[in-house]
């Protein structure tokens, strides 16, 4: 059963996308936390994947996207299963 971004973020734009991720990031600092696989993951995608302008990824893939929310979405999702499934093949240091 294929579930909308709704069903993650309570709306169907990428931008909602951007608002939870930086809602749990936030929460996770705030609250004492630190993830270092999500700050691998950014510097990832801006140095290995030149894929994260200052202008924010969910501009650039939106209009990549010809305007589609769903498939601005689905690239940066695709882009973090890339970094994952790199990750679990040669693990860190």
């Amino acid at each position: 059963m294929k579930r909308g971004l709704w069903f993650a973020t309570g709306f169907d734009t990428v931008e909602s996308l951007v608002s939870f991720t930086r809602g749990w990031a936030s929460n996770t600092q705030f609250n004492g936390g630190e993830d270092q696989e999500w700050q691998d993951f950014l510097e990832w995608l801006d140095e290995v994947k030149h894929e994260l302008p200052l202008e924010g990824w969910h501009v650039k893939y939106l209009r990549d996207c010809g305007g589609d929310h769903e498939r601005a979405a689905l690239k940066f999702l695709d882009f973090a299963a890339e970094f994952v499934a790199l990750r679990r093949k040669t693990p860190a240091s």
